[in-house]
């Protein structure tokens, strides 16, 4: 479209439409006193309608709006009366069924005696926005799962080495934040020797992987790998960096075990003391025999039942743990049972 230089100043309609191609915005206007409801050409888009092919007024409005989100609107009388009009984010329903996420922000325009005469707005379309964040959200949590579970750390590398992200790294060696770019090296034993390979690798421009030891937050000393790739388009040159960070050996990712404390017997419950008879290969007779106990009391416990039950219950587990029965706690929090001898 050409424009005349004189007419510029009054092109404001135009500059609007073309703002709305884009197909992620519109407006509307409402004058009350006429009750005269008008959309943009951009808002019936955005709706899912052809352009002018409803009349539109504020009731349509809601009722295209998800019905659990209806509720976050004003409703009429609340902008006619009160001149309430707040800004919003809401999903809406278009009549094929599809669903988009818009925010909503106007503003109600008032007489010179203060009562309300008409209101205005926009609406964007932030579906493309809202799915984007909701991604890096799903990403960032993935990275955080297999971080807690194994220590895995994902790196990104300048082409000159210097560390732009790493999330958790700072976490598992108590490295501080800020030193994380120029100093991500710090917690690693032998880092000059580190340093010198990841050098020459860069300087070959190949895939590479190394082993080093490092003192973790715990005050651990854990041995790693690092697996470093480069990243480039095509026979472009090399951008970045980036690889993974994870413990050398198995042994690094075993869950966190220590033996069930002597006092701390009312742990154990029916079920592991079924599970202990059972690696023993043993009837209620043989527990009973071996803990000095009755056979009516090995059922009682073993079926949880209320009572005085705290000294019987550690006669039967001092009889399995004498004869091979380990109960141990895991992660804090479960209790295993396993044959050890």
């Amino acid at each position: 479209m050409t424009y005349n230089v004189p007419n510029l100043a009054f092109s404001s309609r135009e500059f609007l439409r073309m703002i709305e191609s884009f197909g992620i915005s519109g407006n509307w206007g409402w004058h009350f006193s006429r009750n005269e409801y008008v959309w943009s050409s951009g808002l019936y888009k955005i709706f899912g309608l052809d352009d002018g092919a409803i009349q539109p007024d504020y009731e349509l409005f809601r009722s295209m709006v998800h019905p659990e989100d209806r509720m976050k609107l004003e409703d009429a009388g609340q902008i006619l009366n009160e001149g309430i009009l707040g800004s919003h984010s809401f999903r809406i329903i278009r009549p094929d069924g599809t669903m988009r996420m818009v925010l909503s922000r106007g503003d109600v325009y008032f007489t010179p005696d203060g009562a309300p005469a008409g209101a205005a707005g926009v609406i964007l379309d932030i579906t493309n926005q809202q799915r984007a964040a909701l991604a890096v959200r799903a990403h960032n949590d993935r990275q955080r799962a297999v971080f807690e579970h194994g220590m895995i750390v994902p790196w990104v590398w300048a082409s000159d080495g210097q560390a732009l992200h790493a999330p958790g790294w700072c976490e598992l060696t108590g490295l501080a934040p800020e030193d994380l770019q120029r100093n991500w090296y710090a917690p690693i034993e032998d880092r000059e020797a580190v340093l010198r390979k990841l050098a020459e690798a860069r300087e070959r421009g190949k895939g590479y992987s190394l082993e080093f030891n490092a003192k973790v937050a715990s005050g651990a000393r854990v041995g790693f790998r690092v697996l470093m790739v480069p990243v480039s388009a095509g026979a472009s040159p090399i951008r970045e960096w980036t690889g993974l960070t994870f413990p050398a050996t198995s042994a690094a990712l075993e869950p966190q075990r220590e033996a069930l404390a002597s006092g701390n017997e009312d742990q154990v419950r029916g079920l592991h003391l079924r599970a202990a008879r059972g690696l023993l290969d043993w009837t209620f007779s043989d527990l009973a025999q071996a803990s000095k106990l009755s056979l009516s009391t090995i059922r009682r416990l073993e079926e949880d039942a209320d009572g005085p039950l705290a000294r019987s219950r550690h006669a039967a587990v001092h009889a399995l743990r004498q004869a091979g029965v380990a109960f141990t706690i895991v992660e804090g929090a479960t209790l295993a049972v396993a044959k050890v001898a």
